[in-house]
């Protein structure tokens, strides 16, 4: 299988600020930089204020796709942007939950319930507060 066939991700959903990438196949220490570099490049190109990043189609994920998710988060923050996970397959939520990954990213089981927090509104369609009043 040529290596191009491992991963792929495929920009879906640009829209009012949020680009969703949906990444699928195999992110490994082989294609750990593309991931870093596509989501980067999708983020650039959209001019986006939050990149969703939809997992649900990984088969395989590791440390090294971690590594380059963090990377994103990283440069993505410095510039006054949001990085969001989505729907992490069940490999790819394990690795998340055992590397601590819910201190630093809002991981969400559903790409929609991440496009609702990121347009500011709850799966309800009442408005998100950050001092709830009761």
């Amino acid at each position: 299988m040529a290596k191009d066939a491992l991963f792929s991700a495929r920009e879906r959903f640009p829209c009012t600020g949020v680009t969703v990438v949906r990444v699928h196949g195999e992110v490994d220490l082989a294609t750990a930089d593309r991931l870093r570099d596509r989501l980067l490049q999708a983020a650039e190109a959209s001019r986006c204020d939050c990149l969703v990043v939809d997992m649900s189609g990984l088969g395989f994920f590791d440390a090294s796709g971690v590594r380059a998710l963090v990377s994103v988060f990283q440069t993505l923050t410095g510039q006054g942007r949001h990085v969001v996970l989505a729907e992490p397959s069940p490999i790819a939520a394990r690795v998340l939950e055992a590397l601590g990954m819910r201190r630093l990213f809002e991981i969400y089981p559903m790409t929609e319930m991440a496009l609702t927090h990121t347009s500011g509104l709850r799966v309800d369609g009442e408005p998100i507060f950050d001092n709830p009043v009761p």
